[in-house]
């Protein structure tokens, strides 16, 4: 990529940097590298200053490893894995756009007010519920840079974006996910959508790329549907048939309050159930507000397991139910309560979309039921149910002190040899990932690390760098002449050493 002396010294790699370690993406753990500059007296600055050597010094290709996560019901979505150089560069260069681009607001407020909004036109008779089918992956950066052109007036800018997703995916369409500069620059073409949909006399409602349009009667619903189309094909985009519903006002609004009902109901349920009577007390018991999440987390979790799975039902109700679960997990989670662990296999199975919020829980597990967690983990592995991508979230998972101190990973023989499978796997990340979890957990020997630090690039070394501190059966001094060189493997180096239980 060229970039002009006039552009480099706008960039400014500090905030960027900055802004990049402070985010937590959704899809996939957080870098190893991430952890290191966000440790407790970490010079950034000084760090900052590197990256923007290295670009200056023309000689970085961007590059990404590519990693597929589920999404709803057994979809694929293509995740970007960017080491923290082309991460920082990216979101300086979206940084300097940021004031001519659309706001970005993806807070659970604004989808609130974007799911009820319909529910306030008076007249509306129908709502028309659809999204933009592979989004991401569907924005042509032709389009793109035309109207990154037309909005800011920075041609160079544009060019710079468009040669740098071409880099990383290889390809002339889509932007990376896992982003937060995409998510930025991706309001650009919806924003347009959205406008365009206006003007064509629609009520409009949008969040990210669902939209919600109101109808005055069954003919007007079809009308709109086809504006829809046939805007959305102008901008190179097409809506996605399977998410595309047209229902009464009457239906819109009971799905738009199930999800809070059913919620209710179960914390009202689980409250009954916590309060006991006592004849050898003169009072009864109220639970503490974490007994009343527990129990409603539990109460749904089981509900859930135990309904027959139906395959017609909406795709609302679907929504409805995995933020339910989620949130069962997340609760569950806060709290350091063992008793979720049953479902995790049926919500992997069924619910596979939410894999980050099962592992982050039994991460989480590592401190207060380390066997339990680890028996769980080794009942998962049994069934043969995880991908790749969930291969990743389950050796992140078992990358704790609490993991090492208890020693659950290290006597068992299951989760040993997963971990040491994934040290030949095809993806940096992931064999970065089970070098450090071995590591943390005394379970690396020389070789095994020597063979993930041969074959590391620039997202993989910083892990193994890290992990040489954990490495087995060597001294110091064998440790000194191993230690990686390069400023940012240095610094995950020292983290490592800080991190990593002592031998």
């Amino acid at each position: 990529m060229r970039i002009s002396h006039h552009t480099l010294s706008q960039l400014n790699f500090e905030q960027a940097l900055k802004e990049e370690i402070e985010w937590q993406p959704d899809l996939t753990p957080k870098q190893v590298i991430d952890l290191a500059l966000s440790s407790e007296g970490t010079d950034l600055a000084k760090y900052a200053d590197y990256l923007e050597g290295l670009t200056k010094s023309g000689t970085i290709t961007p590059r990404a490893d590519l990693i597929t996560a589920i999404k709803w019901r057994n979809g694929r979505r293509p995740v970007h894995i960017m080491p923290i150089h082309e991460r920082t560069f990216y979101r300086s260069v979206v940084n300097l756009l940021k004031e001519d681009l659309p706001p970005t607001d993806r807070s659970p407020e604004a989808y609130e007010e974007f799911e009820l909004g319909p529910t306030e036109d008076t007249s509306a008779r129908f709502v028309i519920k659809t999204d933009i089918a592979n989004y991401y992956s569907s924005i042509d950066h032709e389009l793109m840079r035309d109207e990154i052109v037309a909005r800011t007036g920075r041609s160079e800018i544009a060019s710079i974006l468009c040669d740098f997703w071409r880099a990383i995916q290889n390809r002339s369409v889509g932007i990376p996910q896992m982003s937060e500069p995409s998510k930025v620059l991706s309001e650009i073409l919806v924003d347009n959508l959205h406008r365009s949909l206006n003007r064509k006399g629609l009520k409009v409602w949008r969040y990210a790329d669902d939209f919600r349009i109101t109808a005055r009667s069954r003919q007007e619903s079809i009308a709109a549907l086809d504006i829809i189309h046939e805007e959305s094909r102008h901008m190179g985009l097409c809506l996605n048939d399977w998410k595309t519903h047209l229902l009464s006002i009457e239906r819109y609004k009971q799905l738009a309050n199930e999800d809070k009902e059913k919620e209710e109901e179960a914390r009202t349920s689980a409250q009954n159930s916590l309060m006991y009577w006592s004849p050898y007390e003169e009072y009864q018991r109220e639970p503490g507000i974490d007994e009343v999440y527990v129990e409603a987390a539990e109460t749904l979790l089981r509900e859930w397991r135990d309904e027959i799975p139906d395959a017609v039902i909406e795709h609302s109700g679907l929504l409805q139910r995995h933020k339910l679960i989620r949130t069962s997990l997340n609760v569950l989670e806060t709290f350091e309560e063992a008793s979720g662990l049953p479902y995790l296999y049926d919500v992997l199975l069924r619910e596979p979309q939410l894999t980050p919020a099962v592992f982050r829980y039994i991460h989480n597990l590592g401190v207060a039921s380390p066997d339990a967690a680890a028996s769980a983990c080794v009942q998962i592995l049994e069934s043969g149910i995880l991908n790749r991508w969930q291969q990743l979230w389950l050796a992140w998972s078992l990358q704790s002190t609490e993991w090492s101190i208890s020693r659950v990973v290290a006597d068992s023989i299951e989760l040993r040899n997963f971990l040491k499978g994934l040290l030949h796997d095809r993806s940096e990340v992931v064999r970065g990932q089970a070098c450090l979890s071995l590591a943390v957990n005394t379970s690396l020997s020389q070789s095994e690390w020597a063979s993930v630090q041969e074959s590391s690039g620039y997202l993989a070394a910083p892990y193994a760098a890290a992990a040489l501190a954990g490495v087995q059966g060597i001294d110091e001094k064998q440790r000194a002449r191993l230690r990686p060189t390069s400023k940012l493997d240095k610094l995950a180096g020292e983290w490592g050493a800080t991190c990593i239980p002592s031998k």
